[in-house]
Order: C-alpha cells, then structure tokens, then sequence
C-alpha cells in the first residue's frame, strides 16, 4: 500500500516553521538527494541506484514536465521549488517494491497543476480550516490526534493495468479515517497518504540543508579511484 510517507523519521512537533505559505525554496539536486534519503526513501538503496531512479523519472517529466536542461553552450543546473519536490516524494511514497507503474506517473503528470495547489494548500491548513486536528479516544488507549490533510489520488488497478486514477482530492482527518475503516479496501491500489504532515517534514528539511556538490554520482574507475 501507498504508506512510505508515514515512515518519515523526523517529527515536526516542536519545530518553528512559517506558519503562512510555504517559504521559498530552491535546492539543488545533491540537497534532494540528501532531503529524500532523510525522509527515508533511499532506504536500502546505494545513492547511485536512487541517482538512476531519480533520472528515470526525469524522462518521465517527473517533477519539471518537458524541459531541456542542455544548451549548446552548457548544462543548466536545475533548481527544485517546494512543488517540485512535494511530487517526487508523492511518487516515492506511491512505489511498490521499489516500482511504480509508467500510468501512474503519466497521471500525476496529467493532474500536476491540481497537485501543486493541493501541496500548497496541505502546508497552509496543517492545522486550520479543513485540517483542523480531530481527537480520537478510545477506552484502552491514549487519545490520538490526527491532523492537516490527507491526499486521496483515488488509484484502482485491476488484473495489472490502472482502471482508474483521480481526480486527486484533499480529505480532512475524518474523510480519511472514514476510508480507512471500509470493509472494501481491497479495491484500492493505495490508501489516502499524510499530506500536510508530508509538507511540513519537506519545509523543515529543505531549510536544513547542507550544502552538497549537485550532479549525479561519479562513476568509480575498475582501479577503484574516482
């Protein structure tokens, strides 16, 4: 199922961050390497397999569309927005076993305009408006919080091939919960997945970046040197 975001190791419970709209931010690719590996979606991969992974997507028009980074003067170095980064850890969070069907990739790509308002809207209401946090308590246990929104991509696949994808929507913590407690789940391909706490995780890394050489991994010579 589509739960890789709610492995994200670092919480955002006591961190500081702009309470309005997402800052701007403008990373190079070494720094998203390093912010998707620290959201744990690297995790059991060498960087040269993410690098090769990342730039099958690219092919793909994962997460800039159809651009050409190569003139003939020189190459352009790419600069990754908050938008650009939100959707490749969508994508990741949506692989199975390391693998996301080519359908599934052209319908983010059909529905990024929508996408990239829903990752903005995700970071503003975290924990306001629709995200507002909803308490649930039971008997034998501590109450839970939930909170901000969740993203329902609303994915079937059947007999292999994708029946349906979309369109997206935005749910509040009781629309999730609601899907998460239906007796047919099994018609989903993947469950609504922690958006704004997806945003925050994003925010909070993206400022945190260290500086990092941008381009891929060096290719290591048979001698063993670089």
């Amino acid at each position: 199922m589509g739960a890789k975001a709610s492995s994200i190791r670092r919480s955002t419970e006591h961190i500081d961050l702009p309470s309005a709209m997402p800052p701007p931010i403008r990373l190079r690719y070494g720094q998203v390497m390093w912010l998707l590996n620290e959201l744990g979606y690297g995790a059991g991969a060498s960087r040269n397999t993410m690098h090769e992974y990342l730039k099958a997507l690219r092919k793909f028009g994962i997460p800039f569309g159809p651009v050409n980074f190569q003139t003939k003067q020189k190459r352009i170095l790419a600069e990754y927005s908050y938008g650009h980064i939100m959707e490749l850890a969508v994508v990741l969070s949506l692989r199975v076993y390391h693998v996301i069907p080519d359908s599934v990739l052209k319908g983010i790509a059909k529905y990024r305009t929508q996408l990239r308002r829903m990752f903005l809207r995700a970071y503003v209401e975290r924990r306001s408006g629709q995200g507002r946090p909803l308490v649930v308590s039971a008997r034998e246990h501590a109450p839970v919080e939930l909170r901000g929104l969740f993203l329902d991509l609303d994915i079937k696949f059947s007999a292999g091939h994708l029946v349906k994808f979309g369109p997206p929507k935005l749910l509040s913590a009781i629309e999730a919960l609601a899907i998460f407690s239906e007796s047919t789940l099994m018609r989903r391909t993947f469950l609504p997945m922690s958006l704004s706490l997806l945003a925050e995780q994003v925010i909070s890394l993206a400022l945190d970046a260290p500086e990092i050489r941008s381009g891929p991994p060096k290719a290591r010579h048979a001698n063993g040197r670089r």
